[in-house]
């Protein structure tokens, strides 16, 4: 947990929160602003949640990460119930400890940039609701379970990609059950619970004429990347270079600590494992099918197929969707379904030896899923966090709170919303990634950099040149600069624990004016 920095995305939520604050639809409730949306397809639950948490708990590394990692937590023990309940013990064991282990779930929601914390529980909460509305037809169960699943629609608007690809599966393996629940009164239930819950979404889409909806583009050109970005993402290796630096022959740090010692020293025994074996389990699981095709295990694990297969067609058709580990995340547990389903039930058939066969399947896969984990943390420790997930952002942030500037420019990516968050609001942060970003400016654009070099107590913060999210920024907007009579003035360079420069923080003089004093 402590090893990356708070990156950008995973602070996103801030934004309704702290000054500047930028929520895209805020209403007034008893005269106070209520952010209702932080983009038009990321709604503010999350920033909700945390800043009641925040009041108690100021923004660090543990009150950011601690609730996500608990969230998770909780979403293993619903995947555990819901299996419980429906496929058995063997089966609900099997498959908590598969999730439970499985890298890319831990590393996404450890960290929770897409975000995907609350959509996991969201989804396993109302699921298991359902089942309890199923058995019980207790409706209080079916209003929760859609309000809950109109939450997770509001929460980020791509929820519906694993709703909808349930509803087709349920039709489809489920069709007698599902009719049977169908009724007016449940119909009406359902359909109003799930409109509580995404009221906040369905205002802004009122609002904003269905800005939500305009984002829903369609694009098949990448479909072979996307493709092996799920392969990566079941194997637990799509984070290994963009979390972790891979080692580039001239950093490397040793270990400290002796949990360090001990991870390292089981990376290296195990010779840096990075690819775990979740996809031949699922594929031996499903070709086992004479052992469960006649027993309840089958509709379960046609279901998961299912619904995973439609998930991911819907976000791999999609525009700018499906490309990243934390979309593909979303449609997890279904591949631990499967193979917990099988699992559960060909050693229930096979009796004594079935449990020993069991014992020995889940330590072989959640032992490797537990090795990949550790291979992520041993390259933490030897190479350190990728350039957008430095912990150098934490000096940084506490340099500029010190500095007590009257401005603080963000001239690259990847910046604003971390120091937003870390600076609880304090840092007096504005942004010139636009003017950064463009080879020459416009006459507002000129206006704007004027008005900016006209104060020369700001300080501006960038990455250094060999970690810039925006290639080229630093030195475009130097050369703005030295057009309109200013020369940059590098002041402090911060490093990362490896002692790699990361950060820099800078001010524009004048070309005639003298340096500063080397004090500052």
């Amino acid at each position: 947990m402590p090893y990356a920095g708070i990156q950008t995305d995973e602070a996103l939520f801030a934004s309704a929160i702290y000054q500047p604050r930028s929520p895209e639809l805020s209403v007034t409730v008893f005269k106070r602003k209520v952010p209702v949306m932080v983009m038009s397809y990321l709604g503010s639950l999350k920033a909700l949640l945390y800043s009641v948490l925040f009041g108690l708990w100021p923004p660090s590394i543990a009150s950011v990460r601690i609730p996500v990692i608990l969230a998770g937590a909780l979403t293993v023990w619903l995947f555990y119930k819901l299996l419980a309940n429906t496929l058995g013990l063997r089966a609900a064991v099997a498959g908590a400890l598969l999730l439970a282990t499985d890298t890319t779930f831990l590393l996404t929601t450890t960290f929770d940039w897409g975000p995907v914390a609350l959509q996991h529980l969201l989804l396993l909460a109302g699921l298991v609701l359902l089942i309890r509305f199923h058995r019980t037809r207790d409706r209080r169960a079916l209003a929760g379970a859609f309000l809950l699943f109109g939450l997770g629609l509001w929460d980020k608007a791509i929820f519906f990609w694993m709703l909808s690809a349930l509803a087709v599966a349920a039709m489809l393996v489920f069709r007698r059950e599902v009719l049977g629940a169908l009724s007016t009164r449940h119909l009406i239930i359902a359909l109003a619970a799930l409109m509580l819950g995404a009221a906040p979404l369905i205002t802004y889409n009122l609002r904003r004429q269905g800005a939500t909806f305009r984002n829903a583009s369609y694009d098949v050109s990448d479909l072979s990347g996307k493709a092996r970005l799920l392969k990566s993402s079941l194997e637990g290796s799509s984070l290994f270079g963009y979390l972790t630096r891979e080692d580039d022959g001239r950093t490397r740090e040793e270990p400290q600590t002796l949990i360090e010692r001990f991870s390292v020293l089981v990376s290296d025994a195990a010779r840096r494992p990075r690819t775990n074996w979740l996809i031949p389990a699922v594929a031996i699981c499903t070709l086992l099918v004479p052992l469960w095709w006649r027993t309840p295990a089958r509709r379960a694990i046609l279901l998961a197929l299912t619904a995973a297969s439609v998930a991911w067609a819907e976000m791999a058709v999609t525009r700018d969707a499906g490309g990243s580990t934390h979309h593909v995340v979303l449609l997890w547990p279904m591949p631990h379904l499967i193979a917990a389903a099988a699992l559960g039930e060909v050693s229930r058939q096979l009796r004594r030896a079935g449990l020993w066969l069991l014992a020995a399947a889940l330590a072989l896969v959640a032992g490797r899923n537990l090795l990949v984990t550790n291979e992520h943390l041993a390259e933490f420790i030897r190479h350190g966090a990728g350039p957008m997930w430095t912990e150098a952002v934490q000096p940084l942030a506490e340099r500029l709170r010190q500095a007590g500037a009257p401005r603080v420019v963000v001239t690259d990516w990847g910046l604003l919303d971390s120091l937003r968050l870390l600076g609880r609001g304090r840092l007096p942060l504005y942004q010139a990634i636009d003017l950064a970003s463009k080879e020459s400016l416009g006459q507002d654009e000129q206006a704007a950099l004027a008005w900016l070099l006209a104060s020369p107590d700001n300080l501006y913060v960038g990455h250094t040149r060999e970690n810039e999210a925006v290639s080229g920024s630093g030195d475009r907007l130097a050369r703005h600069a030295a057009q309109a009579g200013h020369r940059k003035q590098v002041l402090w360079v911060v490093h990362d624990r490896h002692h790699r420069p990361v950060f820099e923080i800078f001010c524009f003089r004048p070309t005639s004016a003298p340096n500063p004093p080397s004090s500052r």
